[in-house]
């Protein structure tokens, strides 16, 4: 039984990984190559602003995500499942980790967002590749390791 739950952890931490890979890894450089290709193309429009007050503002956003990010993953993870324990007796952790890892990398997808916004409004592709690059290192700061998920199993298998 012990064997079977690790192993079926383990799948579920696979899981969670490609999801987090697709999110934050494939879908950025799509994104970003995608706006360079089509922006060449077919924009060709000078911005009369000035696009520093912007960069720094979608900085700071992305800063305040990696504390929002921080702050769920430390304070909130265990009382969120608990929490889903409690409401779905049926659910199991696997279900549970994986609508948090979800959510986990939908925050850190978010630089990119931030990035696409500024390069439309005219802002140079190097700012936007450092929006790209932070998106890449939210996701090896913040996914979910194999320990972890571990531990959590270990706590809520001797809560019940």
């Amino acid at each position: 039984m012990n064997h079977s739950r690790n192993e079926s952890l383990e799948k579920m931490h696979t899981k969670i990984l490609q999801l987090g890979m697709v999110m934050d890894i494939f879908l950025p450089v799509v994104i970003f190559f995608s706006a360079i290709y089509l922006r060449d193309r077919f924009v060709s429009i000078k911005s009369p602003m000035d696009l520093d007050m912007i960069f720094y503002v979608l900085l700071a956003l992305s800063a305040a995500e990696a504390i929002t990010i921080f702050i769920l993953k430390t304070k909130s993870w265990r009382p969120y499942i608990k929490r889903k324990f409690q409401e779905n007796p049926q659910l199991t952790i696997e279900k549970g980790l994986f609508g948090f890892g979800t959510i986990i990398y939908v925050l850190c997808f978010s630089p990119t967002i931030y990035g696409l916004v500024y390069y439309i409004l005219g802002g140079t592709w190097e700012h936007f590749a450092l929006f790209v690059a932070i998106t890449f290192l939210f996701f090896q700061l913040f996914k979910p390791k194999m320990e972890e998920l571990e531990k959590l199993n270990k706590e809520f298998n001797t809560s019940d």
